[in-house]
C-alpha cells in the first residue's frame, strides 16, 4: 500500500483498518503477551486503573539523565531516591546501593512479562507500560498493545447467562486477598483509582447484541470451562490464581480465533519432544493450518458478512502487506505465549503445537471438578472438544486426524507413544496416577483422591 501523503490521510487509512478489524474480528490484532490482554479485560471488569509514576519510575532504572531534559530525570537513582525519601515512601536509611539493588528486584517482579520496559513520564515519551500484576492495582491505562482485546471479551461474556457468571466470578477472585508479591510495590501504588472511560465503540463500533450473541454460542463449550477454572481457583485461592485467570482467558480467546472459521480445529499436541518425526511433522501442519486459515478468515468474512465496508476500506486493507503480517504475528504470539505453540523464539518459523506445563494444569482446571476422577482417555476427548488439543491419548484421534489430512500417522507407532508421552506429563505434574498397569487416572489431586 502507498505511503499516506498527509496526516489525515493516515488517520483515515488507521480507522478503516481499526474498523474491518471491529466487523471481522471484534478487537485489533497486535503483537500482544497475555500481560497486554490482562491490562484490557481488567479495565473492562474494574472499570478503574492507576498512573503508577512512581512504580514506574522506580522499576525502570536507568543510569543516566536523557540528554537535554527540561525536568530532572527522575529515572535516574540520584533523582528518584531523594524523593522517594521525602515522599515517606523509603526509609532514609537505605544506601545508593541498597536502592539500586531494590530497583532491579521490583524490575524482576513486576516486569517479569518484559511490557513495562520503556520510561513512561517525562521527560520521556509516555509508551505503553504493562506490570506483572499481582492485583487490579497495578493496573495502569497506558497500554498500546492490547487492541481491546478485553473489552470484547467481555462484550461476548455479558451476552450469555454462563459467560455473566464467569465475569461475576472473575470479579470475586480480583477482590479475594492480593499474594505476598503485591507487598513489594505497595509504598509505590498510587492512593485512589481513576475511571477508566471505555472507547470501544467509539474505536470499532458498536458489538450489536445479535453478533454477541452468536459468538457466545459459539464459544458456548470454552465459557462453560472459563466457569470450572474459576471455580477451581475461588476454592483453592493459589497465589497463582489471577495470573491462571488470564492463562484462560487467552487460550478462549486463541481457540475464538481457530473456531471462527473452523468449527472443529484441531492441534496436534507433539508430547514426545521431536522424537518422532511424522509427529513433529503433523504438529507443524496441523499449526501451520490454523495460521493459514486464520490469516484468510479477514477474506471469507469479507465474502460472506462484509456489506459494510466501502470498497475503497476493503482495497486499502486487502493490499497492506502490513495488515497482512499483522495478523500472523498476532495468531503466532498469542499461541506462543499462552503455552499452546512451541518454540518461543520469534527467529523459530517452522513452529509445532506442544502444550506448556502451566497452561496444561490451567486447562486441567477447566475440565476437571474439584473432587473429580475421570481416565487419561476421557481428560484426553475432553481436551480436544473444549480446547482443540489432541494427544493421541484417546483411541479415536487417529480416525479424527486422518479425516483432517493428518496422514501418515500410525495408531501404534505414532499416536501411542505420543498419548504415552502425554500421560506420563500429567502424571510429573500431579494431574494423573497409575494406581495399575494399564490405568491412568486424572484429577486435580490426583495423589490425594486416587
Amino acid at each position: 500500500m502507498p505511503e499516506p501523503r498527509s496526516q489525515q490521510e493516515r488517520y483515515e487509512t488507521a480507522a478503516a483498518e481499526r474498523r474491518i478489524h471491529g466487523l471481522a474480528l471484534g478487537y485489533q490484532p497486535m503483537r500482544m503477551k497475555p500481560v497486554h490482554f490482562a491490562t484490557s479485560f481488567l479495565l473492562a471488569l474494574t472499570g478503574k486503573y492507576s498512573k503508577l509514576e512512581l512504580l514506574n519510575k522506580a522499576a525502570v532504572p536507568r543510569i543516566s539523565p536523557k540528554p537535554r531534559a527540561r525536568v530532572v530525570d527522575e529515572y535516574v537513582a540520584e533523582a528518584l531516591l531523594p524523593k522517594l525519601r521525602d515522599l515517606g515512601k523509603l526509609s532514609a536509611d537505605i544506601d545508593p546501593a541498597s536502592f539500586r539493588a531494590l530497583r532491579a528486584h521490583l524490575n524482576a517482579a513486576f516486569n517479569n512479562d518484559g511490557a513495562a520496559l520503556i520510561p513512561a513520564f517525562a521527560p520521556h515519551s509516555p509508551f505503553s507500560s504493562d506490570y506483572s500484576a499481582p492485583s487490579v492495582r497495578y493496573i495502569a491505562n497506558q497500554s498500546k498493545n492490547h487492541g481491546h482485546s478485553g473489552a470484547f471479551v467481555m462484550r461476548v461474556l455479558q451476552a450469555s447467562a454462563e459467560g455473566q457468571s464467569v465475569i461475576e466470578a472473575c470479579r470475586a477472585l480480583v477482590a479475594l486477598p492480593p499474594p505476598p508479591l503485591e507487598t513489594l510495590g505497595r509504598p509505590l501504588l498510587d492512593d485512589h483509582q481513576l475511571d477508566w472511560v471505555d472507547d470501544y465503540d467509539q474505536r470499532f463500533g458498536v458489538l450489536d447484541a445479535t453478533r454477541a450473541a452468536d459468538i457466545a454460542s459459539l464459544m458456548a463449550p470454552q465459557t462453560r470451562a472459563l466457569g470450572r477454572l474459576l471455580e477451581n481457583l475461588l476454592q483453592d485461592r493459589s497465589v497463582y490464581a489471577l495470573r491462571y485467570m488470564i492463562i484462560g482467558l487467552c487460550s478462549w480467546l486463541f481457540v475464538y480465533m481457530m473456531r471462527r472459521q473452523d468449527g472443529s480445529p484441531l492441534l496436534l499436541l507433539d508430547a514426545l519432544d521431536g522424537a518422532n518425526g511424522r509427529i513433529r511433522t503433523q504438529s507443524r501442519a496441523s499449526y501451520a493450518r490454523q495460521l493459514d486459515r486464520f490469516s484468510r478468515s479477514y477474506d471469507l468474512w469479507r465474502d460472506a458478512e462484509g456489506a459494510d465496508v466501502s470498497d475503497a476500506q476493503w482495497a486499502a486493507f486487502a493490499q497492506s502487506s502490513e495488515a497482512r503480517q499483522t495478523l500472523e504475528d498476532h495468531f503466532r504470539d498469542l499461541g506462543v505465549r499462552v503455552g499452546f505453540i512451541q518454540p518461543r523464539a520469534p527467529s523459530a518459523k517452522r513452529k509445532h503445537a506442544e502444550i506448556q506445563a502451566d497452561t496444561l494444569r490451567v486447562l486441567a482446571l477447566s475440565l476437571l471438578g474439584k473432587d473429580e476422577v475421570m481416565t487419561v482417555v476421557d481428560f484426553a476427548r475432553r481436551l480436544r472438544e473444549v480446547w482443540c488439543l489432541s494427544s493421541g491419548a484417546a483411541p479415536e484421534d487417529v480416525n479424527l486426524l486422518h479425516a483432517q489430512g493428518f496422514a501418515p500417522l500410525d495408531s501404534d507407532e505414532d499416536l501411542e507413544p505420543n498419548g504415552a508421552a502425554f500421560r506420563d506429563l500429567l502424571i510429573r505434574l500431579g494431574l494423573a496416577v497409575e494406581p495399575s498397569d494399564g490405568l491412568t487416572l486424572c484429577a486435580l489431586r490426583a495423589e490425594e483422591l486416587i
